[in-house]
């Protein structure tokens, strides 16, 4: 090998400055990657449950049916808490239970990920694609600190589905970024 020729490679102080450039992007980058996951799940717990609502009042109108959406751990009967998970079935004698000849139309299981919140203990639609009862909320809620806002979908009387969202404020409950 000639002494004067040109090598190929990088010298060892050239790798060390590239390595401290690279992991200060990502020290960078990192916070920013987590909060984009968790407001992803919390768009997903929000939307999966948008979509369990327009399936309720589309069978509702399709089949001429009352169907009921209430809190529930195991798909199987109503309960009183909305973190445990979600359903919806066709309500035939009225009494927000479920007869034995009554159809689960969907179940939406708890999420370690987010968390739902209502101000009304059940959701029925009429035949006629209206709720029965009240008009209320569902607040999807994150389970951590990296998300930076909340969703809340509006029920209205005539049992349209819209969705609000709101900044999230660490300092309060993510329920009580809402009005109901």
């Amino acid at each position: 090998m000639k002494p004067n020729t040109p090598t190929n490679g990088f010298s060892l102080l050239e790798i060390l400055a590239v390595l401290c450039i690279m992991s200060a992007i990502f020290s960078f980058a990192a916070p920013s990657f987590g909060s984009l996951i968790a407001r992803s799940q919390v768009d997903s717990k929000a939307d999966t449950t948008f979509d369990l609502f327009q399936l309720a009042r589309s069978v509702a109108i399709d089949r001429g049916r009352y169907i009921t959406i209430c809190p529930s751990t195991n798909g199987t009967k109503c309960e009183s808490t909305w973190q445990n998970g979600i359903m919806a079935f066709v309500d035939n004698d009225h009494n927000r239970k479920i007869s034995l000849d009554e159809e689960i139309l969907a179940f939406q299981p708890s999420t370690s990920y987010a968390t739902l919140h209502s101000n009304q203990p059940y959701f029925t639609y009429s035949p006629l694609g209206t709720l029965k009862g009240r008009m209320g909320s569902v607040i999807a809620c994150p389970n951590n600190s990296q998300s930076t806002s909340s969703i809340r979908l509006l029920i209205s009387q005539m049992g349209r589905v819209r969705a609000q969202s709101t900044p999230f404020d660490p300092t309060a409950p993510c329920k009580s970024n809402f009005t109901y």
